[in-house]
């Protein structure tokens, strides 16, 4: 039996690696799955299997423990209003801006089984135009090496279709068994996904720079200090003109204050602070702002 002791135990060590708060009142729903999992990897006891958590560089175990404890539940057009506005606000404002002479990147963290970056695509391609502007990167991140390759068979189940548009269904999807439905190969081949720990920043470093950053529904799971080291790792790999959607129920807060709030249609999202000039240091000049977009 997995004690409540050990179940912290396992807590902190996670909470140490991936900043990923896993608090008590979880115990009673993930024991059972942390005991098979001990069991399967065929440890006598709890304590060889946390030994080989802490000591063993090619230990596959942290990473099968982390896939039973992130949550990965989500379904296209999520919260619409916030794709609606990355398509017919963000990207021709960033486009005006940089031009179109490099590919315009965006970066879904987390993307778990794919929805996300994936309803990007689908308004791309529902709205058209944009794609004869330029050319969109997209890249989806996830601790979870499990949802990652999920994402890449691009195979979903009625709840994850819902509240798609049925003209989208029938065009980019097809039906390959009851209720369950598999992505064109030009939607799955327009992602990348990668399987990265966002508070590594080496690993957030080598993704290099994107546009735009969607993180919804993720900063919640996170303490304080570890949003802080999250939103510093965004930051770095922010573009200057770049964009930081987050969940409806989330904000930067006391996080970062190196990102500016904008209120772009009906939507706050976060640009990121310009580099001021030593003339401007100079010249005392207030801080910018960027202004609102209607």
């Amino acid at each position: 039996m997995l004690s409540k002791g050990e179940f912290n135990e396992l807590g902190e060590l996670i909470y140490a690696r991936c900043g990923i708060s896993t608090p008590p009142n979880r115990y009673e729903k993930l024991k059972t799955k942390i005991e098979r999992l001990i069991e399967k990897s065929g440890f006598s006891n709890y304590r060889t299997f946390y030994r080989d958590l802490r000591f063993n560089a090619e230990s596959k175990n942290f990473q099968k423990l982390i896939n039973i404890v992130t949550i990965n539940e989500t379904y296209f057009y999520r919260e619409k209003h916030q794709f609606d506005t990355l398509i017919g606000n963000v990207f021709p404002q960033i486009l005006d801006e940089k031009g179109d002479s490099e590919p315009l990147r965006v970066l879904c963290a987390p993307s778990s089984t794919g929805e996300e970056p994936y309803s990007i695509v689908l308004h791309l391609l529902e709205e058209n135009s944009l794609l004869h502007r330029a050319d969109f990167e997209i890249v989806g991140i996830d601790i979870d090496n499990r949802v990652i390759e999920e994402a890449k068979q691009g195979v979903y189940g009625k709840r994850s279709v819902q509240n798609l548009p049925k003209k989208l269904l029938r065009s980019f999807f097809k039906e390959c068994a009851l209720n369950r439905y598999e992505l064109h190969n030009e939607v799955k081949d327009s992602v990348t996904f990668k399987v990265v720990n966002i508070m590594d920043r080496e690993q957030m470093r080598r993704l290099r720079s994107f546009d735009v950053i969607f993180s919804r529904n993720m900063l919640i799971y996170f303490d304080e200090l570890s949003r802080r080291e999250v939103v510093r790792n965004f930051h770095d790999i922010l573009k200057p003109h770049g964009y930081v959607f987050l969940g409806h129920a989330e904000s930067m807060g006391r996080a970062s204050s190196s990102f500016n709030s904008v209120k772009v249609g009906q939507n706050v999202v976060y640009t990121k602070e310009r580099q001021r000039s030593q003339d401007e240091y100079r010249r005392g000049s207030a801080v910018y702002t960027r202004p609102y977009l209607r």
